[in-house]
């Protein structure tokens, strides 16, 4: 990260930019280290744009050198060229949805590059919801509950509250870290120094809200466990499914309106119903190309250990512990991986539906966001 005194801008544009960026997310000039190289080098440096304090970037006017357009002045880091959802790029199909979804993992991943802290929250969480998960396998075992629930046999009253205390447990803290990654990518996209620490406060003061949303979902997961019923299967786990997958899309844009807005749970509910009729997160980047792209490098990325694991077994069982270790901190970075980019992807898409709430559909969309609308088969 660049601190406040040592801060890098680009020699073309005036926009933050860091030492290990390639290119300048404002104006696409090739960098190195901060300076300029290539064909851009060659050319003449335009003055930064001054903007008022607090606010984005700010572009120049129509008619000014290098402008296709006047640009809305937003609060957060855009791409100079103005875009809006019916200029996309190819069409709304599974592939083209795939496309955008790889261009945005490749521009979180940069983002998270630049700013460590902007992943660390989804590694934590993946952390403490493994030991969560040993902790009450141990409980179920101290308590008789484990085998009757391995060997799928009814399980006592106690069982049940076990498994509920856990799962809100879970949750509790997986919302909490993942409301510190909002956090930590609203600051960055700002182009302000993102902190764990003030990432962390946030997610304090937000707890009341964070709790009800837990005790929410353990009340969704129940309801879908009462649609699905037993052992069948069929269209009541299609339904159940559905339930599940609607409200973990919700809970996504919840987060980000409850933890920037300092909103209660229902006050931070009513208002991404809000965001969502205005069709903001049905926009064509498309969740299911994004996290199908995420999900393909995590996979990759568990085999990898499994298979490290068991070469080491065969080969050289002295390394066993080694590979097993490695194939452990492999899972660990690959579902945190899944979680940031989620994050990310929502928390971009709720600050666009901000901007367009301010100054119209002719808001820039976030800059990681918008090279993936623009992609496209």
């Amino acid at each position: 990260m660049a601190s406040d005194h040592g801060k890098l801008t680009c020699p073309a544009c005036g926009e933050r930019v860091y030492a290990g960026d390639q290119q300048c997310l404002a104006c696409g000039a090739k960098l190195d280290e901060g300076r300029l190289v290539g064909d851009a080098a060659t050319q003449e440096p335009q003055p930064a744009q001054q903007a008022p304090a607090g606010a984005g970037t700010a572009w120049p006017t129509e008619g000014e050198p290098g402008a296709a357009a006047a640009q809305p002045e937003v609060a957060y880091a855009t791409s100079p060229a103005p875009w809006h959802p019916d200029q996309v790029v190819g069409g709304r199909g599974l592939f083209d949805s795939l496309s955008r979804g790889w261009a945005f993992l490749r521009e979180s991943f940069a983002m998270a590059f630049r700013d460590k802290d902007l992943f660390l929250p989804s590694v934590f969480s993946v952390l403490a919801n493994i030991v969560l998960l040993g902790g009450l396998g141990l409980i179920l075992h101290l308590t008789g509950q484990l085998k009757p629930l391995v060997e799928e046999e009814g399980i006592s009253v106690t069982g049940w509250v076990i498994l509920i205390a856990a799962a809100f447990v879970t949750y509790l803290v997986t919302y909490f870290f993942t409301g510190m990654t909002v956090h930590l990518v609203d600051v960055h996209l700002r182009g302000e120094d993102a902190q764990l620490g003030s990432a962390f406060a946030d997610g304090v003061r937000n707890i009341g809200g964070i709790t009800l949303l837990a005790l929410a979902s353990v009340a969704v997961a129940l309801i879908a466990g009462v649609i699905r019923g037993g052992r069948r299967r069929g269209l009541r786990d299609m339904a159940a499914d559905t339930v599940q997958r609607a409200w973990v899309a919700a809970t996504y844009l919840i987060l980000p309106v409850m933890m920037l807005e300092d909103s209660p749970f229902m006050e931070a509910a009513n208002r991404a119903t809000k965001l969502h009729r205005h069709n903001i997160v049905q926009i064509v980047v498309g969740e299911l190309g994004l996290m199908l792209a995420a999900r393909v490098i995590s996979g990759v990325m568990t085999v990898v250990g499994i298979g490290l694991a068991i070469g080491a077994f065969f080969a050289a069982p002295v390394l066993l512990p080694v590979a097993i270790g490695v194939a452990l901190l492999l899972f660990v970075l690959a579902s945190a991986f899944v979680a940031y980019v989620r994050t990310a992807f929502y928390t971009c898409l709720y600050l666009w539906a901000v901007a367009m709430e301010t100054v119209g559909e002719t808001a820039p969309a976030p800059a990681p966001l918008q090279p993936a609308l623009q992609a496209g088969w």
